[in-house]
């Protein structure tokens, strides 16, 4: 009997694949499919991941990223961002499911896979299958008819596959239990200072220091520091910069888009070039920030780009600059000079920081009167100490921040359940000590959160099992692929990649 929701699954799938061998076509400048080797990119379980799917996902994940920066990523940032890498690993997890999917029984038969062939508008002429259409469109692409079926079959059981990891259904009792937990919470204000950052507080004395820098058997260890520390001294030139883009998407547009962006240009000033660029930019990061490229060193830009913003002067608006993205405006919004300076140029600044590191027995004590003034500092709700102390010691606050007994979660920090029934049983004015030997963590604790719990959870009942279902599922597939990468037999050819 033909499953209705297998056929929905595979027409969507059947037509989603044929549109990706077009897309690969249209975008895939990397690779010659018609030249690719014959030789697999990689075997999982003994499925092969072939050249041309291989490239075709590539081509996929390469496009997404032109969108997302605005024009062509060279292959050097390809490399970079490891996206050749992430390609192989997204189709070896497939690869995975796939071979526990088959060995489970997951696949179509024949006539099911060829009844959903034929529906696809891809192969019909007048709403009717054409098998000579068919024949041609696959032949064109470089496929017989039994690679294509055959590709679909396994990219149909690898759909099943997702769909039955993706069935996984939280009960209503359990998503109403962890609404309940959830809307348990308590108001706190919190306070956290890593113990590496009060290094910088002990005390050393210019003698000591000097002490230290002389004697030769420190230098080793002082040149080492000075290396570690190196961007710290010897900075580059930055420009702080804004632009605005406009893309060329093809040179028959060329003219069109340098008239549009000249008429811009006389319009913008100093005081609105940020809104402009929110308004016109087609740098999809700069419609949400005005443009702004924040700090940058050179080597970072294109030539072109980079040659106009460290040769302009702080105020000044840019352009147009013609690159390979399109045509740019810039606005100058500051610069910093190159900064260096030698290793005997900070030679005893090292020596007290490798003595304040040696110090740890003042460390210790630094850490004991530091939990001792900011619980001071949190019980008499003294702000102007807590406001000093973040510039002093990089100290980090959480004020009023809402734990609740789900998440356990103060900001970033997590409680662990110990610490979480500690905080739940304590009673508004307490100061909880959750602090470890690498950071002082101090929690205040407020006044429970008042809630209409049942009514909330009628209202949100639906969501939650919807959240909660998806995440079981992801954890469901995560436990699953971490068991069949245990014990699956991987093959890869990275010569291939």
């Amino acid at each position: 009997m033909k499953n209705t929701f297998a056929t929905k699954a595979a027409t969507f799938l059947l037509s989603l694949v044929f549109i990706l061998i077009i897309v690969s076509f249209l975008f895939g400048n990397y690779d010659n499919f018609s030249s690719a080797s014959p030789q697999d990119v990689a075997t999982v379980e003994g499925l092969p991941i072939s050249p041309r799917e291989y490239q075709m996902r590539l081509s996929q994940q390469v496009e997404f990223f032109n969108q997302m920066m605005g024009g062509n990523i060279t292959p050097q940032q390809i490399q970079q961002m490891g996206i050749k890498e992430t390609v192989l690993g997204q189709l070896i997890q497939g690869k995975l499911l796939l071979s526990y999917g088959l060995k489970n029984g997951l696949s179509l038969s024949e006539s099911e896979l060829k009844e959903d062939i034929k529906k696809l508008p891809y192969f019909q002429r007048e709403g009717k299958f054409d098998v000579v259409l068919y024949r041609n469109l696959l032949a064109s692409n470089q496929y017989t008819p039994t690679q294509f079926e055959e590709m679909i079959g396994f990219d149909v059981a690898s759909r099943k596959m997702e769909q039955m990891i993706s069935a996984q259904k939280a009960s209503e009792g359990m998503a109403r239990d962890i609404l309940r937990f959830k809307m348990n919470a308590v108001k706190t204000e919190a306070v956290r200072v890593e113990r590496q950052n009060l290094i910088s507080l002990i005390d050393v004395t210019p003698a000591e220091a000097k002490e230290f820098a002389d004697k030769a058997e420190n230098n080793k260890l002082l040149t080492d520091m000075y290396q570690e520390n190196f961007a710290k001294y010897n900075k580059p030139e930055e420009v702080k910069a804004r632009h605005i883009l406009l893309k060329v998407e093809n040179a028959s547009k060329d003219a069109e888009v340098k008239a549009k962006i000249q008429k811009i240009a006389t319009e913008l000033t100093t005081k609105n070039f940020a809104e402009k660029a929110k308004a016109l930019t087609e740098d999809p990061s700069g419609k949400s920030n005005g443009g702004d490229l924040g700090w940058f060193s050179k080597g970072r830009m294109v030539p072109e780009f980079e040659k106009a913003a460290f040769e302009s002067s702080i105020g000044s608006i840019v352009g147009p600059i013609k690159t390979s993205f399109g045509y740019h405006m810039l606005f100058i919004e500051g610069k910093k000079g190159e900064e260096k300076k030698s290793f005997d140029q900070v030679k005893v600044e090292l020596s007290t920081m490798a003595i304040q590191k040696r110090k740890s027995l003042d460390l210790d004590k630094l850490m004991t009167d530091t939990k001792s003034h900011l619980e001071a500092a949190l019980k008499s709700n003294d702000q102007k100490a807590i406001t000093a102390d973040k510039a002093k010691m990089n100290l980090v606050h959480f004020p009023g921040t809402e734990v609740n007994q789900y998440d356990l979660s103060v900001g970033p920090n997590s409680l662990t359940a110990d610490e979480g029934k500690r905080l739940f049983a304590a009673k508004a004015g307490d100061i909880l000590d959750f602090s470890t030997p690498g950071a002082l963590f101090l929690v205040k604790v407020g006044d429970k959160v008042n809630a209409d719990v049942e009514a909330k959870i009628s209202e949100m009942i639906k969501t939650e099992i919807q959240t909660q279902s998806q995440l079981l599922s992801r954890k469901f597939r995560e436990e699953m692929l971490k068991e069949l990468n245990t014990n699956a037999k991987v093959v890869t050819n990275p010569a291939l990649l």
